[in-house]
């Protein structure tokens, strides 16, 4: 029977259980109730949930017609119990069971979730037999990134132009703050200084115009909801950053062309090496070998 039907059958006992109350006493009242009313589950809750790791989330599980029956939280991979009824029945104490009197829904919360806690929660009613239902928790690591490498070189004069964007967000961030070392960088700092954050694309973009070598640093982007990047900016004045990585560029070509050199030194040696070692094998007399008679 699918649990449409069941929940047509349960709503039509509520209505015969509800029509009579009065002309029942208590003792009769509960047994129907507990006789008669079976529990089901609200289908409408989120039965995947994504959460960021360190953030607090929480699972909405939501039983009709629950009687004096129990509500318990399982963790599947281990069958460890979590919480039954708001009694919390694990040693870790960032699970707990959230409910108020007269309300359907049972939350299991869980505060600073990590991924190892990704996995299948069950939702347990303590009826005969029992009922459950599941919920897949996947926790992730969210982490920022700013586009290009670790290290930029800028001609003094020249803009900083920084892009920043939150990695694996479930969520939009609320705000991504952009810290020159330790401190927020400020509009009334010094002018030329624009922050565009679009928070739908998860991305920020930091542009601080005609860099001096003061502008020179440690710049990290921080977005609400992830872990943080950083860039270290060097401001120079006179050679291009350009022209400083065609010379670094040249440095390791240099660099190459001493190591093939090497190699094919020490190959000719060798060879050099071998055909002295034949030489020599053919200037030595033949051995004879003579037989006794």
């Amino acid at each position: 029977m699918n649990n449409t039907k069941l929940r047509l059958i349960a709503s039509l006992i509520n209505f015969f259980v509800f029509a009579v109350a009065d002309t029942l006493s208590p003792d009769m009242q509960m047994y129907w109730e507990n006789s008669l009313v079976q529990p089901y589950f609200d289908n409408t809750t989120r039965r995947e949930i994504t959460a960021i790791a360190g953030q607090t989330c929480q699972l909405h599980c939501r039983v009709k017609s629950l009687g004096d029956r129990a509500v318990s939280w399982i963790r599947k991979r281990d069958l460890h119990i979590l919480t039954v009824g708001i009694l919390t029945y694990t040693n870790d104490q960032r699970f707990q069971s959230l409910h108020t009197d007269g309300s359907d829904e049972w939350t299991l919360r869980i505060t600073s979730p990590q991924a190892r806690d990704s996995g299948v929660y069950e939702c347990q009613v303590s009826t005969e037999p029992k009922i459950s239902q599941a919920f897949r928790l996947n926790v992730v690591v969210s982490k920022a990134k700013i586009l290009g490498n670790t290290e930029l070189f800028v001609k003094s004069g020249s803009d900083i132009n920084l892009t920043c964007v939150a990695l694996q967000s479930p969520q939009p961030p609320s705000f991504i703050y952009w810290y020159k070392g330790g401190r927020v960088i400020n509009y009334s700092q010094r002018g030329g200084i624009s922050v565009l954050t679009e928070q739908q694309t998860r991305t920020s973009r930091l542009v601080i115009a005609r860099a001096s070598p003061s502008d020179s640093g440690n710049y990290t982007c921080s977005p609400s909801n992830s872990d943080s990047a950083s860039v270290v900016v060097h401001v120079i004045k006179g050679e291009h950053p350009a022209a400083m990585q065609h010379g670094v560029n040249r440095a390791i070509s240099r660099h190459k062309v001493e190591h093939i050199i090497e190699v094919l030194v020490i190959v000719t040696v060798c060879f050099q090496l071998l055909g002295f070692h034949q030489r020599t094998s053919s200037a030595l007399p033949p051995i004879s070998s003579s037989s006794s008679r």
